[in-house]
């Protein structure tokens, strides 16, 4: 195979390439200034479908923090979608007589198994650490039993109490669906994320640059109602059932890092040419 550049577009064989394989998400997750999920909405045509920035600006609805959030560059995670992206290309046979766009296709939804699997992983266990937390039935799914096993036995040794799972905060231009409020031994009351991901101690922390900021955002609508909050994230190694990993924010670290929410949330609303309600201008 021969891949040459032609009037700026890309050509494998002599045959032109589509290039723009890769779709750009424009939906997000939105909610009402009540702090209803509003991620979907019904279209014209009487289907249901992902809500854009231009329904927001008719509903008047909030982003999500992890929107707000969306608009950083994540190295590692670019970096690995590409590795995936090139392992597919290497790997994935080429069907007799398919045409190349089609296959390219094909190599794009291959590279997307392993996110797709790894996101339903990390819904799953929300959804177990929720159930164990509140005292409810597990499941008994035999895959996550080792995940189920290990968070029971941390939730064991440290919460003390948990107040609320998954509840839906409403801040000035934003909001978002908040994994847990607990006490917890040693540290007091905290506003706990919880996150499924690879670890590798080898080449980098557990945590990643917006854990902070995000658990900031929610930490200053729950300030309202109970002024000292501690901040911890949580997580649970994808790659590694055994263990958990925690991190308590310091008082500083969550000052800063809701500040820089703050102004990622201004720029946010430049790229999208829209101002949510209650946004601090």
């Amino acid at each position: 195979m021969t891949l040459t550049l032609k009037d700026g577009k890309v050509h494998l064989d002599g045959k032109r390439l589509v290039t723009k394989l890769v779709k750009t998400e424009e939906s997000g997750h939105w909610y009402t200034e009540d702090g209803q999920s509003a991620h979907v909405i019904v279209g014209a045509n009487g289907k249901e479908r992902n809500t854009t920035v231009a329904d927001a600006r008719k509903l008047k609805l909030l982003p999500s923090v992890t929107s707000v959030l969306g608009i950083l560059e994540k190295p590692n995670l670019t970096a690995w979608k590409v590795e995936q992206a090139i392992l597919s290309s290497l790997t994935l046979p080429c069907k007799d007589g398919e045409d190349l766009t089609d296959y390219a296709k094909r190599c794009v939804a291959d590279s997307k198994e392993s996110t797709t699997k790894a996101a339903q992983h990390g819904t799953d266990m929300h959804l177990e650490a929720e159930n164990i937390l509140l005292g409810r039935e597990h499941s008994k799914e035999p895959a996550l039993q080792p995940y189920i096993e290990t968070f029971k036995k941390w939730a064991k040794e440290n919460v003390v109490k948990t107040y609320w799972c998954e509840k839906a905060l409403v801040g000035k231009g934003y909001a978002g669906r908040c994994d847990a409020l607990v006490e917890l031994k040693y540290i007091g009351t905290a506003v706990i994320d919880l996150k499924n991901r690879k670890y590798n101690p080898k080449y980098e922390p557990f945590y990643s640059e917006s854990d902070c900021p995000q658990l900031s955002a929610y930490r200053e609508v729950c300030k309202e109602e109970k002024p000292e909050l501690a901040c911890v994230s949580v997580v649970l190694p994808s790659n590694d059932p055994s263990r958990i990993l925690t991190k308590q924010w310091d008082e500083e670290e969550l000052v800063e890092s809701f500040e820089a929410f703050k102004n990622l949330l201004k720029i946010w609303s430049w790229l999208k040419n829209y101002t949510p309600p209650g946004m601090e201008l």
